[in-house]
């Protein structure tokens, strides 16, 4: 309840202040912004056991209202955020969106319904802080940790209030403050929501146009989730040179707050990349570490963008995940092709769960349409079921 208040104290306090100042400036609507933009998806997924096919056809309709800044005094102004999301089933709903009913199905997490993706307002102090206070998109990083999970149709927001502060042209410092997550399984249903207590800060420092060094902490205190519940700190480093790219991850994730273990584990992330004529090479070690009851995990997360397109890792499993690919990046004249192969096994037990064969091609048709096709290939060992999962998508950004 207090925070309640404090949130609602926040949030109507600059607009108290502008609406005195706004009579001494041009309309603050001069300036403000729609944009809209369509996306349809086909996605089928093919698993071996008890599960039917799914297919689901679905169409992202999203409206994003930007206003004009309102004036407050030298170098500060007050604006406002807001953004629409609508998904739509075309066709028959013969897939488990995990709200519909349709368990018999497996399971494409992109429910029907209108969504309040983003509502917000945004505080700029001179030129180099910004406060973010209501419903708002969160990318930290690469979204190892934090993310809006783009991919699925509903995204993921979060509800709570952000500063950014460049302190240079070098440095910056992002923290945030946050009472709910938004999930992917909205607008409606158990899951919609996850509620708690997640404080988030992050650390960046470019030290050169192709080096740059992150330091983070992230402290989960779920209300629901208890077992989540922890605290994570890491330092994630990017360079390059000589047409080489690379990428060192470290963390370390403890339990904190109610969670029921007693727990210290670790994570670690290593990329190397290199241009091969036209096809760039890239190899990847990842470890989601495990105790052997307790497995590192990122609740938070872009999910889709790690461990393979089947996403058969959105949880890490409790003997905790180790994984080694290798991806190719090449054009095909116009396109830009993907492939990739991963393989996965425990973190202890030595168990190996499967391997996947992954592949993308992804073509613009104009500055408005874009095209892409995916498709991944999941065979299990001892964990999961082999699965097939295809993907064609079409985006319209006028």
């Amino acid at each position: 309840m207090k925070r309640a208040l404090l949130l609602a104290t926040l949030a109507t306090t600059p607009l108290a202040i502008c609406h005195a100042a706004a009579t001494e400036t041009a309309p603050f609507w001069q300036d403000s912004t729609l944009k809209w933009n369509f996306r349809y998806r086909l996605e089928q997924v093919q698993p071996d056991g008890a599960l039917a096919d799914a297919l689901a056809s679905t169409l992202r309709s999203r409206l994003t209202v930007n206003s004009g800044q309102w004036t407050l005094a030298a170098n500060q102004s007050i604006s406002a955020l807001i953004e629409a999301d609508h998904v739509a089933v075309l066709g028959g709903e013969t897939y488990n969106s995990t709200v519909n009913g349709r368990s018999r199905y497996a399971t494409i997490a992109d429910p029907d319904g209108l969504d309040l993706n983003q509502a917000a307002l945004l505080f700029k102090a001179g030129s180099n802080s910004l406060i973010t206070i209501g419903r708002q998109r969160l990318n930290f990083g690469d979204q190892r940790f934090i993310g809006s999970v783009g991919w699925r149709q509903n995204e993921q927001t979060f509800d709570g209030i952000r500063l950014t502060q460049q302190f240079s042209p070098t440095v910056q410092l992002d923290v945030a403050s946050l009472h709910n997550a938004n999930r992917v399984f909205g607008p409606d249903g158990a899951n919609a929501d996850l509620h708690g207590r997640f404080n988030l800060a992050q650390a960046q420092w470019t030290m050169a146009a192709d080096q740059v060094l992150q330091g983070y902490f992230y402290d989960l205190d779920f209300d629901t989730l208890s077992a989540r519940s922890a605290s994570t700190t890491g330092l994630d480093y990017k360079g390059g040179a000589q047409g080489f790219k690379w990428q060192a991850a470290l963390a370390r994730q403890h339990d904190a707050h109610a969670a029921p273990a007693d727990y210290g584990l670790n994570y670690h992330r290593f990329e190397l990349s290199y241009p091969l004529g036209k096809v760039t090479v890239k190899g990847i070690l990842e470890r989601l570490g495990s105790d052997g009851q307790n497995a590192f995990q990122t609740p938070f997360a872009t999910l889709h963008a790690f461990n393979g397109f089947a996403d058969m890792f959105l949880t890490t499993p409790a003997k905790g995940l180790r994984e080694q690919a290798v991806q190719l990046t090449f054009p095909v004249q116009k396109a830009k092709a993907a492939l990739s192969w991963h393989r996965f096994h425990s973190d202890v037990a030595d168990m190996h769960y499967g391997n996947e064969l992954d592949a993308s091609l992804a073509y613009e048709l104009n500055s408005q349409w874009q095209l892409l096709g995916k498709v991944a290939f999941y065979q299990a060992d001892t964990l999961q079921a082999d699965t097939r999962k295809f993907w064609l998508m079409l985006t319209f950004l006028p």
